[in-house]
């Protein structure tokens, strides 16, 4: 069947989809059937342990990330940062542990949920404190371990601030995506 008033490739557009109503109608084999709904079984129901290993991830690349514009427990990458000295200096020390645990941990937050598709974002959603509290002790204690100088007294407030940055982070963007 071929139009003479329709472009070339028009024609083979409507000479395939002819052929595909005109062909013999197949059954995919059972192989290919179990693979299908495994793979959308995956999608649909991700492993908590592989989803909170991808959140993890996300969170530990961007925390270190941010090591390089502000320092926590004189750990960085970058040099001396005039703010962040001011502000040490000018706010209490509570006060100042909390900023610091909130801007190491938000930003990570924040950047997976935009990362996650939206059947991990809704299995994240039915643990996550308990999740955010193990990873704010968990980073504190890894920055003890790589030689961090921290007190016992600067741990509380920091993983408060931690909380608070995953709450706003993780909350805000997968919020957004989940309108």
């Amino acid at each position: 069947m071929k139009n003479r008033q329709l472009p070339d490739i028009e024609n083979q557009y409507l000479k395939e989809f002819c052929d595909f109503v005109e062909a013999k109608p197949e059954m995919p084999s059972s192989t290919l059937d179990y693979n299908v709904i495994r793979k959308v079984e995956c999608d649909m129901r991700p492993s908590l342990w592989q989803v909170y290993g991808k959140f993890s991830g996300i969170q530990t690349i961007v925390g270190i990330a941010t090591l390089y514009f502000c320092p926590q427990f004189n750990v960085g990458f970058g040099g001396h940062n005039d703010f962040f000295h001011n502000l040490h200096e000018h706010v209490n020390f509570f006060t100042f542990y909390v900023i610091c645990g909130l801007l190491f941990v938000f930003l990570g937050a924040a950047v997976s949920g935009l990362l996650l598709s939206r059947s991990e974002l809704l299995l994240i959603k039915k643990s996550k404190y308990i999740y955010y509290v193990a990873y704010g002790i968990v980073v504190y204690f890894l920055f003890y371990l790589f030689g961090a100088e921290v007190l016992f007294i600067s741990a509380l407030p920091w993983i408060l601030g931690a909380l608070m940055g995953n709450v706003l982070g993780f909350g805000l963007t997968s919020r957004v995506r989940m309108t």
